[in-house]
């Protein structure tokens, strides 16, 4: 049988760690702003999400980010401390598992915030070591971002050292006992990436991986991939 069969019956309760559980009731938690939720609220919840008959969570972006709600990533090795430690990230796995329960991670390889330190150098120095690693069609301001969001730069994957950046920190957190990642926007990603992507992942453990390939109201222009 296969490993991952267990994703065919799997009821999958999906988690954007900020709006969850772990923050004080406050009037403006409609606002595109940090209101608190956190991965040890999740923990406090795991009886209530079994007892609803879910047995997969799949939780939002937790990794160093600018924005709430977690893709506007400024570190993909560290959680961001809005949200919890990586203890408690081990004890929400550990928990869930003594459950006998799954957890998926969200997992973002096409780009990073523009907050990010490599891209802030990237735009402040000219000489930047890692002006390569991003996609500049004029230098500092015009670069290839997400869609059409400048906050967004899109990471240039076929530069060897990003490449193994972005795998290496895929692996660091499947390493915590994650059972499989969602990967964000595949039709960013070159089909050699994400092949490449798949097959490190793979030889490194046996997982689950489901790619998000959202189309409503991108346009054809931001549809073309780079060949990376």
């Amino acid at each position: 049988m296969n490993k991952n069969d267990w994703f065919k019956n799997a009821v999958i309760y999906h988690i954007l760690i900020d709006r969850f559980a772990g923050y004080k009731k406050i009037d403006d938690c409609d606002k595109p702003m940090f209101i608190g939720g956190n991965i040890k609220g999740i923990i406090e919840k795991v009886d209530y999400l079994k007892d609803l008959g879910i047995n997969t969570i799949w939780i939002s972006p937790f990794y160093k980010t600018s924005e709430y709600h977690g893709y506007h990533i400024t570190d993909f090795f560290s959680v961001d401390s809005r949200f919890g430690t990586k203890d408690d990230i081990i004890h929400l796995i550990d928990l869930l598992h003594q459950n006998k329960m799954k957890i998926i991670a969200d997992f973002v390889p096409n780009h990073c915030s523009s907050e990010h330190p490599y891209f802030k150098d990237a735009q402040k120095n000219n000489n930047s070591e890692f002006k390569s690693w991003f996609y500049f069609k004029k230098w500092p301001d015009e670069y290839i971002c997400f869609l059409s969001i400048k906050q967004l730069p899109k990471l240039n994957l076929n530069n060897i050292d990003t490449k193994n950046y972005i795998i290496n920190a895929a692996k660091q957190w499947l390493s915590l006992g994650f059972d499989g990642y969602r990967l964000d926007h595949v039709i960013g990603l070159s089909n050699k990436f994400g092949e490449n992507l798949i097959l490190k992942l793979k030889k490194f453990s046996e997982h689950y991986f489901d790619w998000e390939a959202w189309m409503k109201g991108i346009k054809l222009s931001e549809l073309k991939t780079i060949k990376n």
